[in-house]
């Protein structure tokens, strides 16, 4: 079985061009029999591939058992000696105060996590396997979707990488048993008090057993099929979007005589368009959709309000989409100096400790604290919000921080309060996030500083 398996994974990275030699592989493992098979895999074959690892491990705060399982990563890690990254959380706090579930809350940090971890040809490799990819169709499919959801979950998706795709639970466990990995069930997983769970300890065992013992790989198989027509008509819708879209100083227009002599289908993908571009997709569904149609053929005048304060209204010639005046957000700019600042316009402590190169341990880096080289700083460092010539360096290059954002999916709406460490308008540190390349420590640093946020939010 293990030939078997190794073979699978490998002609499934090989078919979605999943890695290249020179990555760093930010692996996010969790203690679960599939995160553990996904460490153990790369473990063996990072040689094979030529990448480098690094291990990340969210502790969500939820479970007592849970600091098991952070154990057990960390002691393979230590043993194999692969970089461990561990991120401790208060998961229904953070609900909470963003008014997310905690399962959507648990998956932004996971994600902002894995994030702050990149550096320059860095991909995240999470241990979906086909089981996964059945639970969500089905799980769309019932809350409804189109068919870009029913496609599921996608092997690649920028710089994210899911290579256990191709492989059923029943594979990983029987396959983690041959090889003697160890690995720690989520108690959680096996109570049916959330949707996932109901579809994945009720709804497919009795498909199995009623209707198809294959539904897994069938639902595999048909995911695969849907990317391909998505992929098809978003093709073709895009050509139709460029020909009626129209930007209008802070508003977006579309043409309402050509978007009405379009295909109902198509018309609904156009609105989805201008409203990702303003917007997002997120907590957009069908029924906001058709009330932009309805209002393409009411009075002028007429809007709709939807998510994140979009407006969408009927004018003579377009549909115009714009955002709902708001209170400014307080944006600030403080100069920061060594030793200790409370910064309260952003809520948190920081502090700046500078250190000769000899006397740092780069090991104490984590998604709160960095370390820089000192004599890199031109102009003296603040801590601000966001203005729009902001720039940040990667080792891929020099990227504005608008687009930084757009990549790496940073919500909107908390894009103008997060805290930035600045050098004039060079970005340095995304606080929580990415650090800029050209200030990391080296063989020719003298001086070091280390940024440290204390406390906050």
């Amino acid at each position: 079985m293990e030939k078997q398996v190794h073979e699978k994974i490998k002609a499934f990275i090989h078919k979605h061009d999943m890695i290249h030699p020179g990555d760093e592989l930010v692996l996010g493992v969790s203690g679960g029999a599939d995160s553990m098979m996904l460490l153990y895999y790369f473990f063996l074959y990072q040689n094979l591939y030529h990448v480098t690892l690094k291990v990340a491990h969210v502790h969500h705060g939820l479970r007592e058992a849970a600091e098991m399982d952070a154990q057990l990563v960390e002691a393979f890690c230590k043993r194999h000696n692969i970089p461990f990254f561990r991120h401790d959380c208060q998961i229904k706090e953070i609900a909470r105060i963003r008014k997310l579930s905690e399962e959507e809350a648990g998956r932004e940090e996971r994600y902002n996590f894995f994030i702050s971890l990149l550096n320059g040809n860095g991909r995240i490799v999470t241990a979906h396997n086909m089981n996964d990819q059945a639970e969500t169709m089905i799980m769309r499919f019932t809350r409804g979707t189109d068919i870009k959801g029913l496609s599921g979950i996608l092997p690649k998706r920028e710089n994210i990488i899911r290579p256990l795709l191709c492989l059923t639970r029943e594979e990983i466990e029987a396959y983690c048993k041959e090889m003697n990995i160890s690995y720690r069930d989520d108690e959680s997983n096996f109570k049916t008090i959330y949707t996932r769970n109901k579809i994945r300890l009720e709804c497919i065992p009795y498909i199995k057993e009623a209707l198809n013992p294959s539904i897994v790989s069938v639902l595999a198989r048909q995911g695969e099929l849907y990317r391909e027509e998505d992929e098809f008509l978003t093709i073709h819708a895009v050509e139709l979007f460029e020909e009626c879209y129209i930007k209008q100083g802070d508003k977006e227009a579309l043409d309402l005589s050509k978007l009405m002599s379009m295909h109902p289908y198509m018309q609904k993908r156009i609105i989805l368009m201008a409203i990702e571009k303003m917007i997002g997709r997120k907590d957009i569904t069908s029924s906001h959709i058709e009330s932009c149609i309805e209002l393409c053929n009411l009075q002028v005048g007429k809007e709709v309000h939807l998510p994140y304060g979009l407006v969408v209204k009927k004018d003579y010639e377009y549909l115009l989409l714009y955002k709902e005046n708001k209170d400014e957000i307080l944006s600030y700019c403080i100069d920061l100096k060594e030793g200790k600042q409370v910064i309260s316009e952003a809520d948190i402590t920081i502090e700046l400790r500078k250190f000769a190169f000899e006397r740092i341990n780069q090991k104490n880096e984590n998604i709160y604290t960095k370390y820089i080289d000192y004599g890199k700083i031109k102009n003296g460092l603040q801590i601000r919000t966001r203005r729009p010539s902001d720039y940040i360096k990667l080792k891929s290059g020099t990227k504005k921080l608008k687009k930084l954002f757009t990549d790496d999916k940073i919500s909107k709406s908390i894009r103008d309060t997060l805290p930035l460490i600045a050098d004039g308008n060079e970005i340095i540190w995304i606080v929580g996030g990415r650090l800029n390349s050209d200030y990391y420590i080296t063989e020719h640093t003298n001086e070091v500083l280390e940024i440290k946020i204390l406390k906050g939010r």
